[in-house]
Parts: C-alpha cells; sequence; structure tokens
C-alpha cells in the first residue's frame, strides 16, 4: 500500500466518522456488524465498542420482537439485490436509556463472496422517531377529528382516503366509499346538486394553494335520507405540469343547521303576511255604519301597493255586508296624484261590478283643482266635500229604496 493509498483511506475513515448520519457495515455471514461510526452513540446511546462487543447477538439484544420477520425479509431481498441497488426497511430498536427508536435503513451490497453472493452489506440509518411520533399524532388527530376529512383524486374521480367520520356522517365504512369508486359522487349526491358540482371543480382546478373553496350539498345516507353538507376544500396536490391533482375537503353535517334555517324563514314568512294582513286592515279599514252602508277613510299616501289592497278590502266589504254604498273618504291622502284617480276609478268600476255604488267624499278644492287638470273623469260618481256630508247622502238614499 503507497503512502497515497494510506492518506485516502485516512481521508475516507475520517469522512465517515465526521458524517452526521449512521453508517456501519453488516456481515451476513457472521450476523454482526463490521463497521459503525461514531454517530451509533446519537442514535441508539452505545458507543461503537459496544455493539461490537454484542457481536451476533446485536438483533436480539436490541431490535424490537416483532420486527425479526421484517428484517429477515429485507436480508433475503439485499441477497438477491444487484449492485447499486437499493434496499430500504423500517424497525425499532432499543436505546440504551430503554425507549424503542424506529429507525430506516437504506442498504446495499457491500461485498461478495467468490460465488457472487453478497456477504456483507452497508447502509445508512435515518432515526425517524420523532417525525414519527407526529404522523401518529396527526393520524389519531384525524381519527378523533370529528368533521369528515377526505382526500378526492381528480384524475381518478375517487376518494384515497377519508376517516372515520365518514361512516358517523353518511352511515358507509371506508371501504364502502372505496368500492364506490368513481361512481362516489354520482351514487351519493344530490341530482340538483350534482348539475352545479361541474362550476365548484372548476373553482378548485384554478385555486391557489392558500385558497379555501366552500361549497354546501346534499349527499344521499345509507339510510335514504338527503344530508346536507358543508365542505371547505383546499388544494391537496398538484400534477408536474401544476394542474391540481387531488383536493382535500373537511366536511361537516349542517342538516339540522339547514332545517332550522328553512323553518326560520317558514316562520319569518307566516310573520311578514301577518304583519301586511294587519297593516291592510290598519290601512284600509272598512267600516258597517248600517247594514248596507260602507265607509273606507284612507290616511296617508297611495302608492301601487295600497291601492291594491284598496281595491281588496272594497271588494271583500262589499262581498261580505252586502253593501249597496261605499263612502270612499280622501280627507287623509295628502296627494291626489293621476295614480290615485286611476285607483279610485278602478274601485268604483269593480264595486259597480258587485252591484254597489261608492260615494267620493273629502274632495278638497285644491284636490278638485287637480283632478280636472288631470283630467280625471268622476262624473259616474257622487262625489262629496266632507264625510258627513256621504254619511246623510247614503243613510236618504237608503230611506228612499226602502219607501
Amino acid at each position: 500500500m503507497t503512502t497515497t493509498d494510506t492518506l485516502d483511506l485516512a481521508f475516507a475513515r475520517l469522512i465517515l466518522e465526521r458524517c452526521a448520519n449512521l453508517i456501519y457495515v453488516y456481515d451476513l455471514e457472521t450476523q454482526q456488524n463490521v463497521f459503525a461510526n461514531r454517530e451509533i452513540a446519537t442514535v441508539l446511546g452505545y458507543t461503537v465498542e459496544e455493539i461490537q462487543a454484542m457481536g451476533s447477538q446485536l438483533f436480539a439484544i436490541l431490535m424490537n420482537p416483532d420486527d425479526f420477520p421484517v428484517v429477515g425479509a429485507h436480508q433475503g431481498h439485499i441477497l438477491a439485490a444487484a449492485d447499486g441497488e437499493v434496499c430500504t426497511v423500517e424497525y425499532r430498536m432499543k436505546h440504551k436509556n430503554g425507549d424503542w427508536r424506529w429507525l430506516v435503513s437504506r442498504d446495499t451490497v457491500f461485498r461478495r463472496g467468490a460465488d457472487g453472493k453478497p456477504t456483507q452489506y452497508c447502509g445508512i440509518v435515518e432515526d425517524t422517531t420523532e417525525r414519527r411520533s407526529t404522523l401518529e399524532w396527526a393520524q389519531r388527530a384525524l381519527a378523533l377529528n370529528p368533521m369528515l376529512v377526505y382526500v378526492f383524486d381528480m384524475v381518478t374521480q375517487q376518494n384515497v382516503y377519508a376517516n372515520g367520520q365518514i361512516g358517523h356522517i353518511l352511515g358507509y365504512s371506508t371501504e364502502e366509499i372505496k368500492e364506490m369508486g368513481s361512481s362516489l359522487i354520482v351514487s351519493l349526491m344530490h341530482p340538483e346538486d350534482f348539475q352545479s358540482f361541474a362550476a365548484i371543480l372548476g373553482q378548485i382546478a384554478s385555486a391557489a394553494d392558500d385558497e379555501t373553496i366552500a361549497c354546501a350539498y346534499r349527499m344521499k345516507h345509507k339510510n335514504g335520507d338527503w344530508i346536507w353538507l358543508q365542505d371547505n376544500v383546499r388544494v391537496f396536490l398538484r400534477a408536474p405540469d401544476g394542474s391540481v391533482q387531488q383536493y382535500m375537503g373537511a366536511i361537516q353535517d349542517v342538516t339540522q343547521r339547514k332545517h332550522e334555517e328553512e323553518e326560520r324563514v317558514q316562520l319569518q314568512q307566516q310573520v311578514i303576511e301577518a304583519q301586511q294582513h294587519a297593516l291592510r286592515e290598519l290601512s284600509t279599514p272598512v267600516i258597517p255604519v248600517s247594514e248596507d252602508v260602507l265607509v273606507m277613510p284612507l290616511v296617508g299616501s297611495i302608492d301601487s301597493q295600497r291601492a291594491q289592497m284598496v281595491m281588496e278590502s272594497l271588494l271583500d266589504g262589499v262581498g261580505n255586508n252586502h253593501a249597496r254604498t261605499v263612502i270612499l273618504d280622501i280627507t287623509g291622502v295628502p296627494v291626489v296624484d293621476t295614480q290615485v284617480a286611476g285607483a279610485i276609478l278602478r274601485a268604483a268600476q269593480a264595486v259597480k261590478l258587485l252591484g254597489a255604488e261608492i260615494v267620493l267624499t273629502g274632495i278638497r278644492p285644491e284636490v278638485a283643482q287637480t283632478l280636472v287638470t288631470l283630467g280625471a273623469d268622476f262624473q259616474a260618481l257622487v262625489t262629496l266635500s266632507s264625510l258627513q256630508n256621504g254619511i246623510a247622502y247614503a243613510l236618504r238614499e237608503r230611506r228612499l229604496l226602502a219607501r
């Protein structure tokens, strides 16, 4: 061996010793480590000398018994591996402090015997205990999450993950959901919501990584009921070309909330209708002054909606009371314009069809002038200046008819 070879060997050993990863060489014939760098102390707490002293009992002393079959199969893969091929295995080893550490070894053939079969392999070890603990914590958090969390693949059109809440919300097991495959949405989504779902998928496809798409739709429970779901979706995985390949959703059952909203809307509508009815009675009161004479005093402005209410109240009053005369008093109407005049004329025509007549009272001088200016034709109506005169007229006509 030349001086240069000696320097190169020393330099290589220095690299191995300074490497931040645990590197080792394991002999398949003697079933023991023949080399391990100093990083073994960081990973397992033992010195190189302590590891070598364990000899062929290394695995028996430190490895979790449940992982013996896994490592045995791994060594079988190495025996059949080609040069440069990397074989990976995950297992547990006991730290010097008694804790179990999860390790991942990536091994490759290091030396072969005269028959070409591997006799030694070298590997690099990564301690994944913390990462696995975090993963287990995340999996537990997902499993206990009261919301349904899922991952949907837009290419295969099926769920690739769903936590246990899928059974609680929709009644199906995770296996049943997987069996539905690409027919999941078509099979379970309400037809009306399915029509608009394409637009939601379009929003997801164009969403930014930090964007949340909120949507609500109905899915069929296993018992046949329609369940309202609130879904908050975000991009989970992109394809190499940047397009959205998978998205993740967090679903909450909002069926009860939807039913409560519907009941609240119905109640609000009932209240509105009751208020409108009360307002109609207050704003267009029909007051009987005798068996067949009614008075409707109007107060305030009259728009198209109130004009319709006047018409309805008049017709109901005439029909219910079999009235022959209706006194429409407009003393309290501040402005009489074309709209008000038209409403009065239409009311008079409608009342006449029921066999009654309208007496219009409360014609103030300025109102008379306005009506003339507007060209309103009230010749077919009896018009009087005051409500008192109108009542007197109606009662007088009633007495004449009674003779």
